[in-house]
């Protein structure tokens, strides 16, 4: 299965998006727009999501996508900044929970087995790869949603 990641530079965006339930990616050069909307016409309704918060290094809320990037809307009403590409999520959890990124490199399979260089690499949540999905086990999914899902 595929796993779609995406990082941000603070919890407080990651709040934000939640309590929207949506996300979206940071607005960047005409060339790299271009590459980033190509690329997102691979994430569809019902895509598997996972954010990633570079100010506390840990990942955080899992989400069930529920529209395909707006390649046309702008969104300046829920983060500081203007945001780009916006889609729906359904969170299956909340920035309450998090795992610190050397935590699940102990714990998560796709961690533990890759040889990529980092984290970020490893899962896709550098600037170049956003929206290139990772292909996950149900292994690796099982240990995700047990570390970061809400408990019922």
């Amino acid at each position: 299965m595929e796993l779609f990641c995406f990082a941000s530079k603070s919890l407080t965006n990651i709040w934000a998006g939640v309590g929207a339930r949506m996300w979206a990616v940071a607005e960047t050069s005409e060339s790299d727009m271009k590459a980033r909307i190509t690329k997102s016409k691979r994430m569809k309704a019902g895509s598997l999501g996972l954010l990633y918060c570079n100010e506390t290094h840990s990942f955080t809320t899992l989400f069930l996508v529920y529209s395909e990037p707006n390649a046309t809307e702008i969104v300046a009403n829920i983060w500081p900044e203007k945001w780009r590409l916006p889609f729906r999520i359904h969170p299956l959890g909340d920035p309450s929970r998090q795992l610190y990124m050397d935590s699940a490199k102990k714990s998560w399979p796709i961690l533990k087995k890759s040889s990529a260089a980092s984290v970020s690499a490893a899962m896709n949540i550098t600037g170049t790869t956003v929206f290139v999905p990772i292909e996950i086990s149900t292994d690796d999914w099982a240990a995700i949603i047990n570390d970061l899902a809400t408990k019922i």
